[in-house]
């Protein structure tokens, strides 16, 4: 029986990671049913608002302020849902979340939006499991299932569906009754089924290349973000070694020999944040000013280096990424490989490989 636990618990978090599986544990089972239970109540039309509340706490990850969920609202699991603050659920919407779902502040949701977090392999011989055994407790289909994130700002218009592994970006608009099958950038009014990108909405900012007249601009934003963005995660002392590392010149003239830097600029044309991307897929930068952190900047940046790696013909992401940039980068969709310690100048600091499979 033990090891029929440790089975069932490592078959949740392989599922989790987005492999292929045909085992519920209890543990999912369990989650399933109270949700069930939940929703009955949540979407009964004699609830009151202040029970609806209550519930809605129950069912969700994490619930902001001021946001709401609309009548007749499904959802698998619950506590894979997140929820930001003053983001609007609206009537019959559907979330299968059998992975994470996670939906920013100020977001709108229309009538009828589904989102299906789970899928199944295309091959049927894949997808039905070969002489199957009903007492093995295990169900005669595998299905897999990838996070959907929603970024601040975004609208989301009537019927639309969501897939699995998709990002919809930081201000973008989804016309009504699109079929979502790909990650829709940040800025974008994206339609159709399946969706595609019909314009560019004007961000408040641009994109250029970094040139090596930039690096005073750029020091000083490096080290500033880190000085404060950072100190958040790490000591007084890791985040000044760690700022120290950009003190030379000619180190950054070195950077821009091997990467590609893209710097967004502010109206009058400061930086006010840069990435950067190699022709073999290594993202080594991601640097916003305090002042526009959850802004959009660092979500157009990512979309600009991830298009820059499509054009290498380069279709598998890696980086290194902090401990303050991680759940940024989980939102889009990047997994952990491995926690490590890395040299900064003196010290090792924590950080994260992650990878992603862009799949746009």
């Amino acid at each position: 029986m033990a090891k029929r636990s440790a089975d069932e618990s490592g078959s949740y978090s392989r599922f989790l990671s987005g492999e292929c599986c045909n085992r519920l544990g209890p543990e999912v089972l369990e989650m399933i049913a109270q949700t069930t239970e939940y929703l009955s109540v949540l979407n009964d039309i004699k609830t009151s608002g202040e029970n609806r509340e209550e519930i809605i706490s129950k069912i969700f990850k994490n619930f902001g302020k001021y946001s709401s969920v609309g009548r007749n609202f499904t959802c698998q699991c619950g506590k894979h849902i997140s929820i930001g603050e003053k983001t609007i659920v609206n009537d019959n919407c559907t979330m299968m979340d059998e992975n994470y779902i996670h939906i920013g502040n100020n977001v709108l949701i229309a009538p009828n939006v589904q989102f299906y977090t789970a899928s199944h392999p295309i091959d049927y011989r894949e997808r039905f499991v070969e002489n199957w055994d009903e007492s093995s407790g295990e169900l005669f289909f595998r299905t897999s299932a990838l996070p959907i994130t929603v970024e601040d700002n975004v609208w989301i218009g009537g019927g639309s569906i969501i897939l699995g592994g998709i990002t919809i970006g930081f201000g973008s608009v989804v016309g009504a009754g699109s079929v979502v099958t790909k990650s829709i950038p940040a800025g974008c009014v994206a339609a159709g089924n399946p969706c595609r990108i019909i314009r560019r909405l004007e961000p408040g900012y641009k994109l250029r290349k970094i040139e090596g007249k930039d690096i005073p601009e750029l020091q000083a934003l490096f080290r500033n973000t880190v000085l404060i963005v950072n100190s958040k995660d790490y000591t007084q002392e890791e985040v000044e070694d760690w700022a120290s590392c950009g003190d030379s010149i000619e180190h950054w003239k070195e950077l821009l020999s091997v990467h590609n830097y893209v710097a967004a600029l502010d109206q009058e044309g400061h930086i006010i944040g840069f990435s950067s991307m190699n022709t073999e897929g290594y993202l080594h930068s991601m640097f916003v000013h305090k002042d526009w952190q959850h802004k959009g900047v660092a979500s157009m940046l990512l979309s600009e280096v991830e298009k820059m790696a499509l054009g290498y013909g380069v279709h598998k992401i890696s980086a290194e990424v902090s401990i303050t940039a991680r759940p940024f980068f989980e939102k889009h969709g990047y997994k952990m490989v491995k926690e490590q310690k890395a040299k900064a100048n003196r010290l090792y600091l924590t950080n994260y490989v992650m990878k992603k499979e862009l799949n746009y």
